[in-house]
């Protein structure tokens, strides 16, 4: 092969590449949605706060308002705090209302909705509720919305009514209802998350889809015909099947713990809102998947973000309260008889784990980037 050839064939190679580089703009075949009605802020990629603790086991409130703060200035819509299976329930109320004002100081003139959890028995919920109204009062700057779960000692669907109505009657702003709490807690039906919507518009008709298996997406479905009813259905599960739910079940955003790669949500949302305008969806969507899959690494669900946290310089420690026994596994941490009682646990990384997790962490950022 002479040098012109050579060349001649380098160029073509060149060509070649450019065109397989090149995304060419998409319209999805996702099913078209219906307007939901409703606050129209209360959409999108919704990820849960880790709660930042000092070496002694103390709540990080400054740390924690950092951190919300830059959940919103990576785009995302909406950043929730104590929910979830982040230990929240080893928490005092005391350091749970501390925590709202935290975040909401830090949250004012911030775009993304601040949603705040009030979980527990009913009596715990509107402790909780009211002291949230009280700090929104106080921040009218900042955008607060509430998340709530049926009642941890809820044994029937009259339990979960009762304890609904009772929120309605304090929350005077949009309440996410979490449809799954425990194993001896029924989910609501859909038909009383419609009955809830339609009496109290202004509050409810926000649901995060967590029911356990297929039936989830069946109820996602059902949900979204309910519309404007029922104005926004999130899936959760972690973000799995969350293209699926989107483009298939009507979903319009999504409730994760996964508060580290909120660019990387924000991206995916945005994607999503387009219908693929920039042909990256599939592809962000399967790098979010590669992300969370690093199973068994330590600290469960927490173990990214107070990793990632920490090198972004948002956290100062990788303390967790842990319960005193635990049991782990990749829905989040549980408790092993008495759940008040806690030890302190630091997040362990060997060099290799966190060599992959910056790669991987880095690689996510690159892309964001690269497709913003």
């Amino acid at each position: 092969m002479n040098r012109r050839q050579f060349l001649a064939l380098g160029a073509a190679g060149a060509a070649l590449a450019g065109c397989t580089a090149t995304r060419q703009s998409r319209t999805t075949t996702a099913v078209a949605k219906a307007p939901g009605g409703g606050d129209p802020r209360m959409r999108g990629p919704f990820p849960i706060m880790s709660t930042p603790f000092n070496e002694d086991g103390s709540v990080d409130y400054e740390s924690l308002g950092k951190a919300v703060a830059w959940v919103s200035d990576n785009g995302c819509p909406g950043v929730i705090w104590c929910q979830s299976n982040d230990a929240v329930d080893l928490l005092t109320f005391e350091e749970k209302v501390k925590g709202y004002e935290a975040c909401a100081k830090a949250m004012q003139g911030k775009s993304a909705m601040m949603t705040f959890g009030c979980n527990g028995t009913r009596e715990t919920m509107l402790r909780e509720a009211k002291a949230i109204e009280e700090v929104a009062a106080r921040y009218p700057r900042a955008n607060v919305a509430m998340i709530s779960r049926p009642p941890d000692d809820g044994k029937t669907e009259a339990d979960l009514r009762a304890y609904f109505e009772a929120l309605a009657t304090v929350a005077k702003r949009p309440v996410i209802i979490q449809t799954h709490v425990n194993k001896t807690c029924p989910d609501p039906s859909v038909a009383l998350l419609v009955e809830l919507a339609k009496k109290h518009p202004a509050i409810y008709g926000y649901i995060k889809e967590e029911s356990g298996g297929a039936a989830a997406n069946d109820r996602m479905i059902e949900e979204n015909k309910a519309k404007p009813v029922i104005h926004t259905v999130f899936s959760a599960w972690g973000g799995w099947q969350w293209l699926y739910q989107s483009r298939r079940c009507g979903s319009e955003g999504l409730v994760t713990e996964r508060c580290a790669y909120a660019p990387l949500l924000a991206h995916i949302w945005r994607e999503m809102e387009s219908r693929d305008a920039k042909g990256t969806l599939t592809e962000s969507y399967a790098l979010l998947r590669l992300l969370i899959d690093q199973r068994n690494m330590p600290s469960g669900l927490r173990g990214y973000s107070l990793y990632y946290f920490q090198r972004l310089g948002l956290f100062k420690t990788t303390v967790s309260r842990q319960y005193f026994k635990a049991k782990k596994g990749e829905e989040g941490t549980t408790a092993v008889g008495d759940n008040r009682k806690w030890r302190l646990e630091k997040l362990s990384l060997t060099d290799l784990q966190k060599a992959e997790l910056d790669e991987c962490y880095d690689d996510m950022m690159r892309f964001v980037r690269e497709h913003s």
